[in-house]
């Protein structure tokens, strides 16, 4: 019986995504002429109105103010759900006792955190960080702990035999092999905390991306509201190419296989 080979998996077609690019630009169009100025601008409209709108002092004062709040949410709540999810991996108890949290947290709808959360917090910062942190953890916890039960046993035995202390365990048994889901997780978790903070924004806060988007919709800019969803595709672009993907690659290159 001959041995069955398998190929690798095909590398995304750069052409196949710039004419799925330009099949969005067409819609939009399409849809901005039928809709009328007032309700949709034009994708030239919308990109005259993020040129000027990059030169105004506000931009950078509501970019700066929603970037700190989806790095500190998104960081923190990645952190939180990548430790809780080691420790419950290795102890069933604690795995268990975290359970129905964890299915509260994911079946809640974002939008009745929000409205607890401007009770309990207000407008503002402390606000929005508080609600990414609570989406953004359980996400992470369970990756990590799915990565952690898919770990080889044999391998977990083997390095306790040679007596492999917490941290080497974790550096080199379970962080390969966590690697993968992770940086999927920490994709998933990336842009949906942008979505996240700017919805936060847009229904409780004095500032950011959300609150011009607002702001925006109140007075009838549609260039300037579009202006800002394109800025803010821009920034998702930005952190998945240049920052996300790296790292992915980094962490996941001992799986390529060698051409030696």
């Amino acid at each position: 019986m001959k041995p069955v080979l398998l190929r690798a998996p095909q590398r995304t077609s750069k052409g196949w995504s710039l004419a799925g690019v330009l099949l969005i630009l067409a819609g939009w169009e399409l849809a901005a002429r039928a809709l009328g100025p007032l309700l949709m601008a034009t994708p030239i409209q919308a990109l005259r109105a993020a040129a000027a709108l990059v030169q105004s002092d506000s931009f950078w004062q509501h970019a700066s103010a929603s970037l700190t709040r989806i790095g500190i949410g998104v960081g923190t709540g990645c952190l939180i759900g990548f430790a809780l999810g080691v420790l419950a991996g290795h102890n069933a108890r604690l795995r268990g006792l975290l359970e129905p949290l964890r299915w509260l947290l994911m079946a809640i709808p974002p939008v009745v955190v929000v409205v607890l959360a401007m009770l309990w917090f207000g407008l503002g910062s402390s606000m929005v960080i508080f609600i990414t942190v609570l989406m953004m953890a359980p996400g992470m916890y369970v990756n990590t702990v799915k990565g952690m039960l898919l770990v080889d046993r044999s391998l977990v035995e083997m390095a306790h035999v040679y007596r492999y202390g917490p941290w080497l365990r974790l550096r080199h048994l379970y962080l390969p092999a966590l690697a993968a889901p992770l940086t999927a997780a920490l994709l998933i978790a990336t842009c949906g905390g942008v979505r996240l903070v700017v919805m936060a924004e847009v229904l409780g806060a004095d500032s950011g991306a959300g609150f011009a988007l607002a702001n925006a919709r109140s007075t009838f800019d549609s260039g300037e509201l579009y202006a800002w969803v394109i800025l803010i595709l821009l920034l998702v672009a930005a952190l998945e190419f240049a920052l996300l993907q790296p790292v992915q690659r980094r962490l996941t290159q001992w799986r390529e296989p060698s051409h030696a």
